[in-house]
């Protein structure tokens, strides 16, 4: 690190900029949102090792929302796992390995029902359990909750 430091401090602003943007690349740095619900909390629908799909979808209330995830590596995580934060206060949680992980790509199916209408940006994560585990890798969907119609009496 301090010869990254002294390399930083020797060059220009222009310099320091490439130099920062190549390092951030090299390294694979990338901003971490929260799951606000705002939709600029919403990060891509495909990363590095996980995907989700559907991008978007409707669901009446109380029908269930499905979404197909994928991670197609394993990130240096001990335990791999995947949350799922559905944006109304509910968690579920999918071990990608159970007894030994498989060879990727490893497929999951994971469904929710809201109980209230409106838009939701479910954030399916990737990420380790135990004491120290890198930030998780994340991917968000859409998830639009009209109210339930009611069918006529014949």
């Amino acid at each position: 690190m301090k010869r990254i430091s002294v390399l930083l401090l020797s060059c220009s602003g222009a310099c320091c900029l490439l130099l920062s943007l190549v390092l951030v690349v090299l390294l694979g740095a990338a901003p971490v949102h929260a799951a606000s619900g705002a939709p600029e909390a919403t990060v891509p629908v495909v990363s590095g090792c996980l995907t989700a799909a559907p991008a978007k979808q409707q669901v009446a209330v109380g029908q269930p929302a499905y979404v197909v995830i994928t991670v197609s590596c394993y990130p240096p995580i001990p335990s791999p796992v995947v949350i799922v934060n559905w944006g109304d206060g509910s968690l579920s949680k999918y071990p990608v390995c159970v007894a030994a992980c498989p060879v990727p790509p490893v497929g999951l199916v994971a469904s929710h029902s809201y109980t209230e209408a409106g838009t939701y940006l479910p954030l399916i994560c990737l990420s380790g359990e135990g004491p120290i585990t890198p930030l998780p890798e994340c991917v968000s969907v859409e998830v639009i909750v009209v109210p339930l119609t009611p069918q006529p009496l014949s």
